[in-house]
């Protein structure tokens, strides 16, 4: 994950989720959210939601959708040094 901040907005971002597949995977749909937003708990919110949002859980692992965003969220914030 990086992410390219100048003068309280985000330039470019890029966004990999590992450990919630198969494989890890990039995630444009977060990196589209991100790019020229500021650097806010709401914009990473809504980055995380785009990440996952084609998601398709389990019948028993569905918490797991939740638990990657908010992991992203925060992995986001120390990106940033929130």
């Amino acid at each position: 994950m990086g992410l390219d901040v100048q003068s309280g907005t985000i330039r470019s971002a890029r966004v990999a989720l590992g450990g919630v597949g198969a494989q890890p995977w990039r995630s444009r749909e977060a990196e589209r959210v991100l790019t020229g937003a500021p650097p806010t708990e709401a914009t990473f919110r809504a980055a995380a939601k785009a990440a996952l949002q084609d998601a398709r859980p389990r019948e028993h692992n569905a918490y797991k959708v939740e638990l990657a965003q908010n992991t992203l969220v925060r992995a986001l914030q120390q990106v940033v040094g929130a």
